[in-house]
């Protein structure tokens, strides 16, 4: 009789777990994972299964959105198209709570389908509950310079346009800057977890572009507001698909994870959890001596802008970069252990100071 009870409950909790995947659509979580540049749905390695293992009662499903990347005649906008028919073919039927995991380029898909939604008015935008980007380099690459100048038959894995739109300085850079500032942002956050991580080599190898291809201060969206719109975390991480310098990749969810979590070095992996699930199993590695800044400036004055300092070491930089027309750039370290400093800037007979802080890009007119 004992067996008989046993079996029974065992067989109607199989029942619940499958209602609770398919038929109580009000219950279901459904988790979009996008990937970043150069790249595919394998860069989030066994993310999908840790989730389905590990948190089975919250009933979460995931889908994965890959793109063209690497197609030099596509740009950032043909890919918010692609994943918007890919996001609405997908959801359409569908009532569940919507939480989206995006990975650098992946970042800029997500804010800017966001944006268009919520423009819109279009319903999936209030079913999307929870967004976390990684490594998103919402203020500008020096890698997508670099990748550029080169050009893709050194690189064909790199799609040109998809660079350009994340140069240092680009369009959609200071597009990005501009709307982080606008009141239509902060209306169409309000209702969502928004979370950002910014990642960096542990130890620190002469920076390096923070986790090799994105610096802390371009993934950090430093946002200010009345009321709290997003949580930032910094942690030990490479951009990377593979662990380099005893440094684990941002993303990449390995086969330790699933054998158990306290195996698991993902940080962004317990983050997801943290925020998201309020279940953490995985341990969050942060980061220490996250010591760059950068600083956008628009002023119509012509010259070279000249910088002096406090707290920073200034190295071989002795002035803004000019971007083009009336934009100009500068990207600095603060000295050992400082976390903020001041920035003294001379053009012509103009002097200014600008307060500046580690891990954060500054957005200026002059």
């Amino acid at each position: 009789m004992r067996f008989l009870v046993l079996s029974l409950l065992f067989l109607l909790s199989l029942n619940t777990s499958a209602t609770c995947s398919t038929s109580d659509s009000h219950e279901i979580h459904d988790v979009v994972f996008i990937h970043g540049i150069a790249s595919n749905k394998g860069a989030f390695g066994y993310w999908a299964d840790y989730l389905k293992k590990y948190h089975p009662s919250e009933c979460i499903n995931s889908h994965f959105f890959e793109y063209d990347t690497g197609n030099n005649k596509l740009n950032l906008e043909d890919f918010i198209q692609s994943f918007d028919s890919f996001m609405h073919e997908r959801f359409k039927e569908s009532h569940s709570r919507i939480s989206i995991v995006a990975h650098s380029q992946g970042g800029l898909i997500t804010m800017f389908w966001l944006r268009n939604m919520y423009q819109a008015q279009d319903p999936i935008h209030f079913r999307v509950k929870n967004i976390m980007t990684m490594a998103t380099p919402y203020y500008g690459a020096i890698i997508a310079n670099l990748g550029y100048s080169l050009g893709t038959f050194i690189l064909p894995i790199l799609g040109k346009k998809e660079l350009k739109n994340m140069k240092i300085g680009s369009k959609k850079v200071i597009e990005t800057m501009e709307y982080f500032k606008s009141r239509e942002f902060f209306e169409m956050i309000a209702d969502k977890n928004y979370v950002t991580i910014s990642a960096t080599l542990a130890p620190s190898i002469l920076d390096i572009e923070g986790d090799f291809a994105v610096a802390p201060s371009s993934s950090n969206p430093n946002l200010v507001s009345e009321d709290k719109v997003s949580t930032h975390y910094n942690i030990d991480g490479v951009h990377l698909r593979f662990r380099l310098f005893g440094t684990p990749a941002t993303t990449l969810v390995s086969k330790n994870c699933l054998i158990s979590p306290s195996r698991c070095e993902n940080s962004s992996l317990a983050i997801f959890e943290k925020e998201f699930l309020g279940n953490q199993k995985v341990k969050i590695n942060y980061a220490k001596d996250i010591n760059t800044f950068a600083v956008y400036l628009r002023t119509k004055e012509k010259g070279p802008i000249w910088v002096h300092s406090k707290n920073i070491q200034r190295g071989m930089r002795f002035s803004f970069i000019h971007i083009r027309d009336d934009l100009y750039f500068y990207k600095g370290y603060l000295s050992d252990g400082d976390t903020s400093g001041e920035l003294v800037i001379t053009q012509g007979p103009r002097t200014s100071i600008i307060e500046i802080s580690s891990g954060q890009t500054s957005y200026l007119t002059h």
